[in-house]
């Protein structure tokens, strides 16, 4: 990954996010293969690989007894920061979040979003060369999840930090340099994501009724693409064949609803994931 990326991990539950990243951050030894930090291996050189890392995990790791401030000081302690200049830092830290106001309030009182907000800023203290997120969103807000971006993309412009998260909210990846898209513990897909967009096709349809699949076999011949299929139909990529969706998508065929747009990053998901799932299972 280049100095200063942002990386999403996406993939359905159990796809490997989360192993994958707890691999990387040195606290799940590999069963066979290898992965590095920084030239660094994460089984011989931990605590060389270590030193780069800043981590976020799903459940809030902050000590709810501690102060703010207290967790931030503590947090500089162990990463051997904990000098004349750690007060500094510490009151940038609190003004750039907006955690000023709470610094003398145990951890505890605040409210979950504040809560995560304190992770990743407790995360990115020490100067991290590369910050792992693991769902980092789960459970905020619209405004604390725009404020948690807001602080790491400071970061990355600040200190050219590199960014590798994992989400379910494919929208937070749409920005990313790079997706890696994992299923049944492989990669299926990984590029930029208007790449990945593009591979689905020129045009998505998005085809339901009880007349969706017929739909779908009259476009085959087009070189349509089943993306996904649902309870309620069909979502095809469509590169040729558009001229003839209005001739075979109509209510007397058995179309309830019938939409056209562009292609996005939840269509690539979609095509990937379910794709490999399909393979899998047979």
């Amino acid at each position: 990954m280049p100095a200063g990326a942002l990386v999403g991990l996406l993939g359905p539950n159990g796809a490997g996010k989360t192993t994958t990243m707890l691999l990387l951050a040195t606290l799940l030894a590999p069963t066979r293969g290898r992965a590095a930090l920084f030239g660094h291996d994460v089984t011989r050189e931990r605590r060389r690989a270590r030193e780069a890392l800043g981590l976020v995990f799903q459940e809030p790791s902050v000590d709810g007894l501690l102060t703010v401030r207290e967790n931030l000081a503590f947090a500089l302690a162990l990463a051997g920061l904990a000098d004349g200049g750690a007060g500094g830092r510490i009151d940038a830290a609190l003004a750039a979040s907006g955690l000023a106001r709470f610094a003398g309030q145990q951890a505890r009182t605040l409210s979950g979003g504040w809560r995560r907000l304190l992770d990743i800023v407790r995360a990115t203290l020490h100067g991290p060369r590369l910050l792992i997120l693991d769902e980092p969103t789960v459970g905020l807000d619209p405004e604390h999840r725009d404020a948690m971006w807001h602080l790491l993309d400071a970061e990355r412009r600040a200190r050219g930090t590199t960014v590798l998260f994992s989400t379910h909210y494919l929208e937070e990846a749409a920005d990313a340099d790079r997706v890696v898209l994992l299923a049944a513990g492989r990669v299926v897909a990984d590029g930029a994501p208007a790449e990945l967009a593009a591979e689905v096709g020129t045009l998505v349809a998005e085809v339901d009724g009880p007349g969706a699949a017929r739909v779908a076999e009259a476009l085959d011949a087009a070189g349509a693409t089943v993306i996904a299929r649902t309870a309620r139909g069909v979502r095809l990529g469509l590169r040729a064949g558009g001229e003839r969706l209005a001739e075979v998508a109509t209510p007397e065929r058995g179309v309830t609803r019938l939409v056209v747009r562009a292609p996005s990053l939840d269509d690539a998901y979609l095509l990937h994931t379910q794709a490999a799932r399909a393979e899998g299972a047979a």
